[in-house]
């Protein structure tokens, strides 16, 4: 049975599915802490840089909405409430928080093996959540929601078992590899699969693409030695 797609928390109607965000966020920063137990000074720093490029993001993909439909903006200003840029505004914010990210961790000398590892932590937790919670709202579609639970969880424990010697640009690409070429195996049980190419659809072909470029630069970083983070 199915659970209703906006809930009435007192006087606010809720989608569910963001609040499947929102829940999957928060278990995301708990793993971080947890994981940074005893860096309590890092682990705040982190927070903050994290705390703060969800928000840019989320602001970045939520009012794109003006820049990709400006006339209806300007008609309705109301609309800028209700609606975002949708994928291309997604994208725009992924990259605003990458360049935001890439700034911060250069203006504040965080260690990069740290940084990088706390956040592959929490991005592959708020994954496995996200998908696990959607599969028990949506009580459909179990293949497809169940994997994708898997490959975040199997992600995850693999980047919190590596040891220390493993944390190297090679090591990192390779889990970007095998995750991108997940994404294109996955992507066949997903309900609304549509192809474009050779039976493969556009984020499929955009996950192969992301393989094939992280194979590509191990390749090169194999071939210069494949500096580590530390050595960056």
């Amino acid at each position: 049975m199915n659970l209703p797609d906006v809930i009435q928390l007192g006087p606010l109607l809720v989608k569910m599915s963001m609040l499947i965000v929102v829940v999957s966020i928060i278990l995301a920063f708990a793993a971080v802490h947890f994981r940074l137990r005893e860096k309590k000074e890092l682990k705040r720093t982190i927070w903050e840089v994290m705390s703060s490029s969800l928000l840019l993001a989320f602001l970045v993909w939520k009012f794109s909405y003006v820049l990709f439909y400006p006339s209806k903006a300007i008609e309705q200003p109301a609309s800028i409430l209700y609606f975002s840029g949708g994928d291309r505004g997604l994208l725009l914010a992924l990259l605003a928080a990458i360049v935001y990210i890439a700034v911060t961790v250069r203006k504040k000398e965080l260690p990069i093996p740290v940084f990088t590892e706390a956040i592959a932590v929490g991005g592959w937790t708020a994954w496995a959540s996200s998908f696990l919670l959607t599969w028990a709202v949506e009580g459909q579609n179990s293949w497809y929601y169940g994997q994708q639970t898997i490959i975040g969880l199997v992600f995850m424990l693999v980047v919190i078992r590596k040891k220390e010697t493993e944390a190297s640009v090679v090591f990192w690409l390779q889990r970007l590899m095998w995750f991108g070429i997940s994404q294109v195996y996955v992507g066949f049980f997903y309900q609304k699969h549509t192809p474009l190419f050779a039976g493969l659809s556009k984020i499929q072909w955009l996950c192969y693409f992301f393989a094939a470029l992280a194979l590509f630069l191990i390749s090169r970083a194999k071939e210069t030695g494949g500096a580590s983070h530390e050595k960056e």
